[in-house]
């Protein structure tokens, strides 16, 4: 134990020697670093000395104060002038600037304010409501606001150009116009008016009795100012409004920013604009075609009317003599009821004489909102649709016109055929491929494929699309390739404008290759749509126009394009000699 301490003594005596030497070479290196830093800090200052004395700095910096010191001498007087015109008249131009400032608010937040909202305003005010002064001549408050703020703008700037003049001379009324072109942006234009923007409606409850009054006392300059500016419409062969009015395309607007806040839902805007639209539908949009009509002779008996209801179950049917096309009434099945008890009569009774007629025969031409009307007028729920020459072309029915607003609509009693045949279906195969059911309607297919269909177009649905393209109507298994613009470059805004003209033309077009899986030879049932990525082909027809389609014929398979052309030599040469028979017996005549 004797032995460890000792030990141990030693250790720390050793450790703290070591702590000593450490600390004296640390002092022995601060000395050295001193000296070293003062031998360069003095060897600085003497080459600066020397800079200094050489080159004349000091006397110059003595000179410039000395000079520093006179200007603010001589610059007292006219401080003390800038000074007292500030205190003398600072609040007369405070006054005009804070009116300048007023008058813009006033000027932004009425022209914000959405014409619907002036009109609801106005509806909670009393019969002499400063809203309902505003709703109804919306012309005299601007006139006001704009002769107040021309009349302070004016005012503050010859005040101040006045001020400026008499204490600088002729060189003040370059500063004055600076001066107040900053003060006037910045105070009475910019700030006012971003706020107006951004709190129209509260803006507005607050400066327009403000306005009101001051109309009144403004109002003989106000009136031959806006007969003045009436003058001047008319001469330039404009019509002025002395109420505001909301257009259309500001109402879809509006509606779509109600949506992206969550103020409405997307479901409700969509309704809402349908029913905007309906009045631009015609009959001939939305109608069932007479191909697709399910019909009953007048002469059938209602047995075999109560078939037809078993199998299709539709409360309404046409009701034809000799041909479908001549529609002579409606058969209702609810009329059926009164018959059940009498089945002597099921069977003596036909289908005629138990039918509502005449039917209600409207054009294709006719809008949708006008047909809404008559059905609400007439009170029936089924029209015959004729087209300009009186043929009949199908039927339409209120569900149809319902359905315009609200989307399509399905009860119980309709099978998935049927619903795919109102509908039409769009079903993605693979990347680029899709099937597409010919009823499908145009716009459906331009949204899903992302790609613009051409204009001035005649035709609906897939299937006049596809007649189109073809030039006839297509048997299963031939194919098209077309090429169509790309939606989304139409879409992109005005920042990729330049960037698209930028872009070769090939990358705006798209090949697709349109292939017939179903048809006969009255129409087109099922299409597929494969996406060709071929740009060679598509740099070829770089020429198309846009929203114009250039179509590629091409057959399916080599062996269909042999017998096709082939067919198509043996008709023509077919044509070719009954032309010729033809003129030789008209020659022999």
């Amino acid at each position: 134990m004797l032995f460890s301490s000792s030990q141990c003594h030693e250790g720390s005596q050793r450790k703290s020697d070591s702590g000593e030497k450490e600390l004296e070479s640390i002092k022995v290196l601060l000395k050295r670093g001193i000296v070293i830093g003062a031998l360069v800090c003095g060897v600085f200052l003497y080459g600066c000395q020397k800079v200094l004395a050489s080159a004349g700095v000091v006397e110059a910096g003595y000179e410039v104060f000395g000079q520093s010191v006179v200007l603010f001498k001589n610059a007292l007087p006219k401080i003390y002038q800038v000074l007292t015109v500030l205190r003398e008249q600072g609040l007369i131009l405070a006054a005009l600037l804070s009116l300048s400032a007023f008058f813009s608010m006033a000027e932004t937040s009425i022209t914000t304010l959405w014409p619907w909202k002036v009109r609801e305003l106005a509806e909670k005010e009393p019969e002499n409501g400063v809203f309902r002064m505003l709703r109804s001549d919306v012309t005299r408050f601007l006139t006001t606001i704009l002769i107040g703020t021309t009349v302070v703008n004016i005012a503050a700037t010859a005040l101040v150009t006045e001020a400026a003049t008499a204490i600088f001379g002729e060189a003040g009324v370059s500063a004055a116009t600076g001066l107040m072109t900053v003060a006037i942006l910045l105070l009475t234009e910019i700030t006012p008016k971003s706020v107006a923007v951004h709190n129209a409606q509260e803006v507005a409850r607050i400066v327009v009795r403000p306005v009101a009054w001051l109309s009144l006392v403004l109002y003989p300059v106000g009136r031959i100012v806006t007969y003045l500016s009436m003058g001047i419409l008319k001469i330039l062969g404009l019509k002025g409004r002395s109420e505001p009015y909301v257009t259309e395309d500001e109402l879809k607007l509006m509606l779509r920013g109600a949506e992206l806040s969550g103020a409405i839902e997307e479901e409700e805007q969509d309704m809402i604009e349908n029913v905007l639209e309906i009045k631009d539908t015609h009959v001939r949009e939305v109608m069932t075609p007479l191909v697709d009509v399910v019909a009953i002779d007048a002469s059938a008996s209602l047995v075999d009317f109560h078939s037809m209801w078993v199998t299709h179950q539709y409360s309404r049917v046409p009701v034809f003599e000799q041909r479908i096309d001549n529609i002579v009434g409606i058969a209702y099945a609810m009329d059926l009821l009164d018959y059940v008890q009498k089945g002597d009569l099921l069977e003596s009774t036909s289908v005629g004489d138990m039918a509502h007629k005449p039917a209600y025969f409207v054009p294709d031409s006719m809008s949708v909102w006008n047909l809404l009307r008559e059905f609400r007028i007439r009170k029936v729920h089924m029209a015959v649709v004729l087209n300009e020459y009186g043929g009949t072309i199908g039927i339409v029915t209120l569900e149809d016109v319902v359905e315009e607003i609200v989307g399509e609509i399905f009860d119980e009693n309709d099978s998935k055929e049927e619903i795919q045949k109102k509908t039409g279906y769009i079903v993605m195969r693979d990347e680029g491929i899709y099937d597409v059911d010919a009823n499908t309607s145009i716009d459906q297919l331009s949204e899903e494929l992302n790609m613009k269909m051409p204009e001035g177009i005649q035709y609906e649905t897939v299937s006049g699309f596809v007649c189109e393209a073809f030039g006839y109507i297509p048997k299963t298994g031939e194919s098209v390739k077309v090429v169509l613009e790309k939606e989304s470059w139409e879409e992109d805004g005005e920042e990729e404008e330049g960037k698209q003209e930028r872009q070769e033309p090939k990358e705006k077009n798209q090949i697709y290759r349109v292939e017939i899986l179903a048809g006969n030879a009255r129409k087109v049932s099922a299409v597929r749509f494969e996406r060709v990525n071929d740009m060679d082909q598509v740099s070829e027809a770089s020429d198309v126009k846009s929203m114009v389609p250039k179509f590629v014929r091409k057959w399916s398979s080599e062996e269909d394009d042999g017998n096709l052309s082939n067919e198509e030599d043996q008709s023509e040469n077919a044509d070719l000699d009954e032309h010729v028979l033809a003129d030789n017996s008209k020659k022999q005549q």
